[in-house]
């Protein structure tokens, strides 16, 4: 991965150092280096990728083959408790439960008008600026639908948090995810990581435990932006959790969902054509404007309720 990445940076210094560079847009776009254009916003989209927390590797992430449709069926063996038997005795065997889902698989992305005035920008600000939504559009689908389906499994574990009714939005502590894990570790998974926004984060490290104790890890949090791993569980936080998780602004409404704790591999399924969203231009010429489309074929599903557990407002 760190090879493509630098590929796709020289790739774009290249440009960038090119006469090409120089032109327009619209310049670019009639001739023959018209190519070059929607690879190059490809692969600034790929690198904005870089900058989201993207979820898919604690997935149980499937490549989908040509031909295979608009939905995928998943299966995952769960995990069994372990046997134990004396020597001449007959081990009685014990079939894997299997863990099933469907994925549907969506186009993620975004589509953007150019009209023929914009086309007289720069090559490079079109490529950067461009590439750079695109790729976070892309990003924010991908999120959103992973969050999506782990929440929308049914029969999860599940901890409160708040007073049901209050109509105030509610924190979580500490206390609160190492229920989580226990939780989830009592259905027979071990969870690895939990998803929440940073404002979650924050407070759950400085609110109910002494603060002094996490003076060197919070230092490198507020320094660097490195999240220290507490108690056993990799901290994935992004700011788009909020909108994705509630479709808006967490209000105190019952049941509303503040960190889903998961299980690599178990908890979600993803699905997908290709592993990096690509880039096509085209053009409408009776609307005198220019179209560039970014996008990445793929989907999710829940996969092992048990995997999972959601912190939520009390209801």
């Amino acid at each position: 991965m760190v090879s493509r990445l630098q590929e796709l940076r020289e790739a774009l210094n290249e440009f960038y150092a090119s006469e090409y560079a120089e032109k327009t847009v619209k310049e670019l776009l009639t001739t023959t280096t018209n190519i070059a254009l929607p690879t190059l916003v490809q692969a600034r989209a790929v690198l904005e990728l870089q900058s989201w927390v993207d979820l898919r590797p604690y997935t149980h992430r499937v490549k989908v083959s040509k031909g295979s449709g608009k939905t995928v069926e998943i299966q995952r063996l769960t995990q069994l408790e372990y046997s134990t038997w004396t020597e001449g005795s007959a081990l009685t065997a014990a079939d894997p439960t299997v863990a099933k889902a469907t994925v549907t698989l969506k186009q993620i992305g975004k589509n953007t008008k150019v009209s023929d005035l914009l086309m007289n920008t720069s090559a490079i600000n079109f490529v950067e600026e461009i590439g750079r939504i695109h790729g976070g559009c892309v990003a924010q689908g991908i999120f959103d639908n992973i969050v999506d389906a782990i929440a929308g499994l049914s029969g999860v574990n599940t901890v409160s948090v708040g007073t049901a009714g209050d109509g105030t939005e509610a924190d979580f502590t500490l206390s609160d995810v190492a229920d989580a894990i226990s939780a989830v570790l009592d259905s027979g998974y071990r969870p690895d990581h939990i998803i929440t926004s940073p404002s979650k984060l924050w407070t759950a490290f400085t609110k109910d435990y002494d603060v002094k104790q996490f003076y060197g890890a919070l230092s490198d949090l507020m320094v660097s932006g490195t999240i220290p791993k507490v108690l056993g569980l990799e901290w994935l936080m992004d700011p788009y959790f909020e909108k994705a998780i509630t479709g808006g602004s967490w209000n105190g409404s019952d049941g509303e969902k503040y960190a889903l704790i998961c299980s690599r591999g178990f908890s979600a399924a993803w699905a997908e054509m290709m592993t990096e969203p690509v880039t096509e231009i085209y053009r409408l010429p009776p609307e005198l404007s220019t179209y560039v489309i970014t996008h990445l074929d793929g989907g999710a599903a829940g996969l092992a309720p048990g995997s999972v557990c959601i912190i939520q407002h009390a209801a």
